[in-house]
C-alpha cells in the first residue's frame, strides 16, 4: 500500500494505490477525480516498490521500501519526476543471480565470444574485486530480487532485477552495460510483521494475528471467518497466497480458525434432512472413505430427486458446461468437494465431505451452484519391496509401481500392513517376535514365516549406510518400528 501526494511534505492532492500503476494520470474508476502528473512526496505503508521516472515503467528506477519520502531527494531521484510504480512480488529467501561478462572482442566484429560468468549470492560493493569486469552482457536472476548499480559502493543509477533472464542492458532499463555493484533485497529481521506456523487444527487463531497473506506448505486447509470452524469458509491447497484476494476472500475477511483436510479416514456417511425451521441429522448410514475417486451428484429437486448431474472432475462453470445451475439437493458420493457460489471458483465456498443434503437452499442460502472442484490427494507412485530372494542381507528398496513387483506391501484403513508375497498374512509388530500372522481374524496367534523376515536394520558403513536390508532376529540388535506417513 502506498499513498502519493502531488506536492512535497505530504501536502496537496493525495491518492492511495495498492497495485502497480503504469501512469498516475490514469483514471482508476468512474468516480476518480484526483489526477497527478507526477509525485511530490509519498508514504510506503506496505510492500516493496519500484518507482520509475516516466510513465509505462520507463526511465530512472528507484527502490521504495516502507517509510516516508517527503521529496524526490529522499528516494534518490535524478529529478522531481516520478510517473509510475510497480510492486515487487518475489520470494526474498536464498537470493541468487548469474552475471555474464561482455567480452572485449565482441564489439570488434569477431562474433559472440564466451565470456566470464559471475555467480552472486550476497552484496558486492565492487565487482572488479572479484576479477569481473564492469561490462555485463546479460543477467540471469535465479531467485530473489536484486538492485544493480552503475557505480561502486551501491551508488549511481539503480536497476531493479526480479526473477528471470535479462538478455541485454535494455532489458534491465539501462543505456549501457556498466554494472559495478549490486545487492539483494532482503526482508528485515526487525520487521513487526506477525506470523504463525500451524501444523494442526486451530479452533481459535490468536486475535493479534490479522492474516493478510499465507503460504500452504503441505496438504489442503480450510480457513473460517469465525472461531470453532464456523462462518464463511475457503479451501486453500498448497501454494503462496500474497493477499486475501488470491485466497478467494473478500477484503473484509478475517481468519479466526483453520482446519486441515484429513488425508485418509473412515467416517460415517452423513445425511442431512432439513425440516423448517429445524435440521435433522442421521448418521451411520454406511461407511465410506474420504479420499477415493471423487464423485458428487447434484439434483434439480429436493430430497435427491429430479435431474441428476454426477461428476468426478472439477467444473469451472456450470452454465458454460451446459448444465442448469439451479440445484436443490446434493449428494457427495466420495472424496471431499468444494462448491463455489460463482463460476471460476469465486464467491462463497462450502467444503463437503461424504454427505447427503436434501435441501441445498436451506443449507447454503444459495439457489444456484457456480462451480465446484474436488480436493485431491497425491497419487502414490512408489512401494517398499525386497530385491531377490528373502534372505539375510536382502535389500528393501523403494520401487516404482511401473516395475514388476517382487514384494509389495499394502496398508488398510484399520492400520494393518499386508504382504502381497504371502496372501492372507499381515505384518505383526506387537510382542517380542516380529513376524507374519493371519489377517482374517483379529485374535489369531502370531506365526513367523521365517526367523529373519521382518527384523530390519540399516546397511553398511559407506555408500550403503542408509540402505534398508533384511537381517536375522537378534536380541542384542534392537528391532525397528516403522511409522508410515500417507502423503
Amino acid at each position: 500500500k502506498m499513498v502519493i501526494y502531488d506536492k512535497p511534505y505530504f501536502t496537496g492532492k493525495s491518492r492511495t494505490i495498492t497495485s502497480s500503476m503504469r501512469d498516475f494520470m490514469t483514471r482508476t474508476d468512474s468516480q476518480q477525480t484526483t489526477f497527478m502528473y507526477s509525485v511530490g512526496s509519498l508514504k510506503v505503508l506496505g510492500g516493496i516498490w519500484v518507482g520509475f521516472e516516466k510513465e509505462g515503467y520507463r526511465g530512472h528506477q528507484y527502490l521504495l521500501e516502507e517509510g516516508e519520502y517527503h521529496d524526490w531527494r529522499v528516494w534518490g531521484g535524478c529529478d522531481s519526476e516520478l510517473r509510475s510504480v510497480r510492486v515487487i512480488r518475489a520470494d526474498l529467501n536464498d537470493p541468487l543471480l548469474v552475471m555474464f561478462e561482455l567480452p572485449e572482442d565482441e564489439d570488434e566484429g569477431e562474433g559472440e565470444q564466451e565470456g566470464t560468468t559471475f555467480e552472486v549470492t550476497e552484496a558486492i560493493p565492487d565487482v572488479e574485486l572479484f576479477n569481473y569486469k564492469t561490462n555485463t552482457r546479460s543477467i540471469h536472476v535465479l531467485s530473489g530480487a536484486w538492485v544493480a548499480y552503475s557505480h561502486v559502493d551501491f551508488s549511481g543509477n539503480q536497476y531493479i532485477l526480479e526473477k528471470g533472464f535479462y538478455n541485454n542492458c535494455a532489458d534491465w532499463g539501462s543505456q549501457d552495460n556498466r554494472i559495478c555493484s549490486l545487492q539483494p533485497i532482503l526482508m528485515a529481521h526487525g520487521s513487526q510483521v506477525l506470523n504463525e506456523v500451524f501444523d494442526r487444527n486451530q479452533d481459535a487463531v490468536p486475535e493479534k494475528l490479522l492474516t493478510k497473506s499465507c503460504r500452504v506448505s503441505g496438504g489442503s486447509w480450510v480457513i473460517y471467518e469465525e472461531k470453532n470452524y464456523s462462518g464463511s469458509l475457503y479451501v486453500l491447497s498448497e501454494g503462496d497466497y500474497p493477499n486475501l484476494s488470491s485466497m478467494g476472500c473478500p477484503s473484509s475477511f478475517t481468519i479466526h480458525s483453520v482446519k486441515a483436510v484429513a488425508v485418509v479416514r473412515e467416517q460415517p456417511y452423513r445425511k442431512i434432512t432439513v425440516f423448517s425451521p429445524e435440521w435433522s441429522l442421521n448418521s451411520h448410514l454406511s461407511s465410506v472413505q474420504t479420499f477415493t475417486v471423487p464423485s458428487i451428484s447434484l439434483f434439480s429437486l429436493e430430497c435427491l430427486e429430479g435431474r441428476e448431474i454426477t461428476t468426478e472432475t472439477e467444473i469451472t462453470s456450470m452454465v458454460e458446461e451446459g448444465f442448469n445451475n439451479h440445484i436443490l439437493s446434493v449428494r457427495v458420493n466420495s472424496g471431499c468437494w468444494v462448491i463455489c457460489e460463482h463460476s471460476n471458483y469465486r464467491g462463497r465456498q462450502f467444503f463437503l465431505e461424504p454427505i447427503e443434503i436434501t435441501n441445498w437452499l436451506k443449507f447454503s442460502s444459495l439457489q444456484t451452484v457456480g462451480s465446484l472442484f474436488p480436493v485431491r490427494q497425491l497419487i502414490s507412485t512408489m512401494s517398499l519391496q525386497v530385491m531377490g530372494n528373502i534372505e539375510p542381507g536382502s535389500k528393501a528398496i523403494l520401487w516404482s509401481e511401473t516395475r514388476q513387483p517382487v514384494q509389495t506391501w499394502t496398508t488398510q484403513i484399520k492400520g494393518l500392513i499386508n504382504s502381497v508375497t504371502f496372501p492372507g498374512m499381515v505384518l505383526d509388530v506387537k510382542g517380542t517376535n516380529p513376524g507374519l500372522r493371519r489377517g482374517s481374524n483379529e485374535s489369531a496367534t502370531c506365526k513367523t514365516a521365517t526367523n529373519f523376515l521382518f527384523s530390519c536394520s540399516s546397511g553398511g558403513k559407506t555408500y550403503d549406510k542408509d540402505h534398508v536390508v533384511i537381517m536375522p532376529e537378534n536380541e542384542e540388535r534392537p528391532s525397528q518400528q516403522w511409522e508410515i506417513e500417507l502423503l
